[in-house]
C-alpha cells in the first residue's frame, strides 16, 4: 500500500510504515548477528574494511588532534554508504537462503543515479562537519598547544574549557548524525531493494522514523552505543559490529517498510 504526498504539484508515492514495538531493535541485532553468522567471512569482509579505515585515519591524522576527533566519530555518517553490500547480503539470504560475495561487491550497480546523489548528501554532510569541528576546535587546540592525540585528550578532561569544547562538538555532531540517522533509516536499503527515486527513499525514511519514535531512539542509540564500544576497542571491534549492524539495517528497512 502506497500514500501520495503532494507537494508543489510533485507527488511521492510512498509506501505504507508498520508500526513496531519500542523492544524491535533488539530483534534487528539479532537478525544480524543470524545474518553475520550465515556469511562471516563475506559480511567481515566489511568489518574488516572499517578497521582499516580507522587505523589509517588516525595514523594519517595522529598530529592532528582535531583532524583524529573529526573523522573518527565521522564513522557515523558514512556508515551507512560502506555497508551497502551488508544490505545485498541479507537481501540475498532472504530471497534465496544463498549469498554471493562479488554481487554484494557490485551492489552499487542496482541504482547508480540515486545512489550517486544519496552520497553526494553525505559528502555534504561531512563536509559539514569537517567545518564545523575546525570551526569549533581550531580555537581551542591552538591555545592549549596540544602536538598529538594523547596530550589533547588529556587537556580535555583535566579543564572546564576542555569539557565545555566536548560539549559543544557533542551536540554539534549529534545534530549532523541525527539528520543523517532520519534522512538514511531505510533510505540505502529501500533505493537497493526497490529502485526507488532518492527523495522518496528519503523521504520514506523520515516518515519511518517519525511513526515509530520510541524504537528509533533506541536503535539510534544502540548504534551509537555499539560503534562507540567498537570505536574503543582500538577499532578491533568493529570488524563484528559494523556486519551485525548492517545487517540489522536491512531487517529494519524491512520491518519498517510494506
Amino acid at each position: 500500500m502506497q500514500h501520495s504526498v503532494t507537494h508543489n504539484d510533485h507527488t511521492l508515492e510512498l509506501p505504507e510504515i508498520r508500526q513496531v514495538a519500542v523492544t524491535r531493535p533488539f530483534k534487528w541485532l539479532a537478525q544480524g548477528w543470524r545474518d553475520f553468522r550465515h556469511s562471516p567471512f563475506a559480511s567481515g569482509f566489511y568489518g574488516l574494511v572499517f578497521v582499516l579505515l580507522g587505523y589509517a585515519l588516525t595514523a594519517a591524522t595522529w598530529s592532528s588532534p582535531l583532524l583524529v576527533m573529526t573523522f573518527v566519530t565521522g564513522f557515523l555518517l558514512v556508515a551507512p554508504f560502506f555497508a551497502l553490500g551488508l544490505y545485498d547480503l541479507s537481501r540475498q539470504r532472504e530471497q534465496n537462503g544463498r549469498h554471493n560475495f562479488r554481487h554484494s561487491l557490485l551492489a552499487f550497480r542496482h541504482n547508480k543515479f540515486d545512489m550517486g546523489l544519496l552520497i553526494v548528501f553525505h559528502a555534504l554532510v561531512m563536509i559539514a562537519w569537517i567545518r564545523m569541528s575546525a570551526l569549533i576546535g581550531g580555537l581551542y587546540f591552538s591555545r592549549t598547544g596540544g602536538t598529538d592525540v594523547v596530550t589533547a585528550l588529556q587537556n580535555l578532561i583535566t579543564s572546564g574549557e576542555g569539557f565545555a569544547l566536548f560539549g559543544l562538538l557533542l551536540v554539534s555532531g549529534g545534530v549532523l548524525a541525527a539528520l543523517v540517522f532520519v534522512s538514511a533509516a531505510v533510505s540505502w536499503p529501500m533505493v537497493l531493494d526497490r529502485n526507488t527515486g532518492v527523495i522518496n527513499a528519503m523521504a520514506t525514511s523520515i516518515k519511518a522514523v517519525g511513526q515509530n519514535k520510541a524504537a528509533m531512539l533506541v536503535w539510534g542509540a544502540l548504534i551509537v552505543a555499539l560503534i562507540a564500544l567498537g570505536i574503543a576497542t582500538l577499532y578491533i571491534g568493529l570488524l563484528f559490529i559494523i556486519p551485525i549492524l548492517g545487517h540489522a539495517t536491512w531487517h529494519a528497512y524491512r520491518d519498517l517498510v510494506h
